[in-house]
């Protein structure tokens, strides 16, 4: 299914999935996990999306600075929903690349996470906003995201045409994304909503998506923001969002995704973890033999993986079936180790420019070391 813009995706997801669970969070490491609903998820952005339109954000650029975030997603749909231009920047640029890039984009409003002041500071002394700073996860009474959901939940229902009539063109910049690596004098790649919405529908359905992930990527690349925010809304998963790298190991295990998009020194990383555990047990030699037995017992249709490498897949949660894999070579070897154990990999190929995707293995058409056949 095609949508030409985000907000038709969001409204559609909301009455297609009603109250499962789409995005499921901890507010800080150590709080209880929050859950929010397809309908929930909705009508924050709703509220969030009138009061950016009261603000005047409609039409502007809007840049985002911060770490994987319920707010950072909402934020992605409120501004997209009333035609705005979002500008997702790295939390890790030094403040003076920050500033630079931010008034080369001439963007008017500032969005960032609360401890980032100072950098924002920066930033409102060497550009001209159209207001003061918005914090992604602040407490401000007045200047955080939460804040603002709660204001335009008023504006939304008082006048919830003002929303829904916000003028949006699908082949108009929607997206405006930088993609050097640690400094601001990169190339801006501009994306319409339009590029996003075909990527996801000539991409995602090719997959045998599953129903529950965990996003560990930066949001500010479009493989982290396109598939992870737009694909799985699209698909009816809920997606964990993780409170950031070093938890991801305890949170694969206590969240139990069934499937992860990934790049490939996340493989990497799992794939030394596996081979270092089983060398610490002194079962290394064993479990070459057992996945050497397996291969073979799959040639003449008889598949005990999940049952026979029980031990190995609870490192990663017991049921992850599937990792969709880009962003850099990966080798094929743990392609095929990873088969062996059980879980499938669907290596793929994308750049920014593409809105990412632009080939990928699919899940019964793959050959390890390559990546896929176009995305048509």
């Amino acid at each position: 299914r095609y949508f030409e813009n985000v907000k038709k995706l969001l409204e559609w997801s909301a009455e297609e999935y009603g109250n499962d669970t789409v995005y499921s969070f901890r507010p800080t490491p150590r709080a209880e996990i929050v859950k929010k609903s397809f309908v929930e998820f909705r009508d924050d952005v709703r509220a969030l999306a009138s009061e950016l339109l009261a603000m005047g954000c409609a039409g502007r650029h809007c840049v985002i600075i911060g770490k994987l975030s319920y707010e950072w997603a909402a934020m992605y749909y409120a501004t997209l929903s009333i035609g705005g231009v979002l500008i997702p920047l790295d939390r890790d640029w030094q403040a003076e690349d920050l500033a630079a890039t931010v008034d080369r984009a001439e963007a008017k409003f500032l969005f960032c996470d609360a401890d980032l002041k100072e950098k924002a500071a920066v930033i409102e002394n060497k550009v001209s906003l159209a207001a003061p700073t918005f914090y992604l996860n602040g407490k401000e009474e007045d200047a955080s995201v939460a804040s603002l959901i709660e204001k335009g939940r008023e504006k939304f229902a008082a006048d919830p045409n003002a929303y829904f009539n916000a003028p949006i063109d699908p082949h108009s910049m929607a997206l405006l994304v930088f993609t050097s690596g640690t400094t601001g004098k990169g190339k801006g790649v501009m994306l319409s909503q339009a590029n996003i919405g075909l990527d996801m529908t000539l991409g995602m359905y090719n997959f045998d998506i599953t129903r529950k992930t965990l996003h560990v990527l930066p949001p500010h690349h479009t493989f982290g923001s396109t598939v992870n925010f737009v694909g799985h809304l699209s698909q009816g998963c809920e997606v964990y969002i993780s409170s950031g790298i070093k938890h991801v190991s305890d949170e694969i295990k206590e969240q139990q995704p069934t499937h992860l998009i990934l790049v490939p020194a996340f493989l990497e990383v799992m794939n030394r973890k596996i081979w270092a555990t089983a060398r610490k047990s002194g079962k290394e030699g064993l479990l070459k033999v057992m996945m050497k037995v397996s291969d073979c017992l799959r040639k003449v249709g008889i598949d005990v993986r999940r049952k026979l490498f029980a031990s190995v897949l609870s490192a990663f949660g017991g049921k992850l079936e599937l990792i969709i894999c880009g962003g850099a070579k990966l080798d094929e070897e743990i392609i095929r180790t990873f088969d062996s154990l059980g879980i499938t990999i669907l290596n793929g190929y994308g750049i920014t420019e593409c809105a990412p995707l632009i080939s990928a293995n699919r899940n019964k058409y793959r050959t390890p070391g390559s990546v896929g056949t176009p995305i048509l």
